[in-house]
């Protein structure tokens, strides 16, 4: 009787490590076609969505560019919502950055400002709120179809004036003001995107009026 001799089966080859090449850039917003172009998205998931983002040398109520000519803004007319009818309206107006491959310690930063806390008398009326979300593909990009979801942009980064505050500390800037994150938490190299998403909950009116992005810089580790 022939004995069977079992074979070995060689350990499988391990995937080669990603190389991650240096994506860096700084987007200025100087003009929407060409980040669109370069792989930049806008989408307005607004209640009664009416517009959007905007680029131009200076927002509705006068704040200039921070960097360059032009600045990126948005304003409460995102949403078009009748408030006396549906005063919990929501503004979910998102700006997608191009698909990257992200790693541990990868920096991404922006300026940003409100004209709400200024504009209406020295105290400030409206407060303003923006969100830095980083999406780690899972297969999509998805934010979802209405002004309450994220879709895959599950993990925040940064969240401006999340309480609404018109005065003191944690309120929106009322100047150009520096904001920046670092990714981590990652198990290796992954692409994915990261958002800015104007998000004001509107209370009948008044958490929201107008805020201004720009020089949005991402910095790849190690480069």
């Amino acid at each position: 009787m022939l004995q069977e001799i079992p074979v070995k089966k060689d350990d499988p080859v391990p995937a080669p490590p990603v190389v991650v090449t240096n994506q860096s850039f700084t987007q200025s917003f100087e003009n929407i076609d060409s980040a669109i172009a370069q792989g930049w998205k806008f989408t307005n998931l607004s209640d009664d969505a009416n517009g959007g983002w905007m680029v131009a040398p200076e927002t509705g109520n006068g704040i200039a560019a921070f960097d360059g000519t032009n600045l990126l803004y948005s304003d409460y007319t995102a949403s078009g919502a009748n408030l006396s009818i549906n005063p919990d309206a929501v503004i979910s107006n998102w700006a997608i950055s191009p698909k990257l491959l992200l790693q541990n310690g990868d920096k991404i930063s922006f300026y940003t400002v409100s004209h709400g806390s200024i504009g209406y008398g020295a105290s400030g009326s409206y407060a303003d709120r923006l969100q830095l979300r980083l999406n780690v593909f899972n297969g999509s990009d998805s934010i979802g179809t209405t002004a309450a979801d994220i879709g895959n942009f599950t993990r925040p980064l940064v969240d401006v004036n999340p309480l609404y505050k018109v005065t003191g500390p944690g309120d929106y800037p009322t100047t150009w003001t520096k904001y920046e994150a670092t990714i981590s938490g990652l198990n290796q190299p992954d692409s994915g995107r990261f958002a800015l998403r104007y998000f004001v909950q509107l209370n009948g009116g008044s958490n929201g009026d107008e805020l201004a992005i720009d020089k949005v810089e991402f910095k790849t580790s190690g480069y």
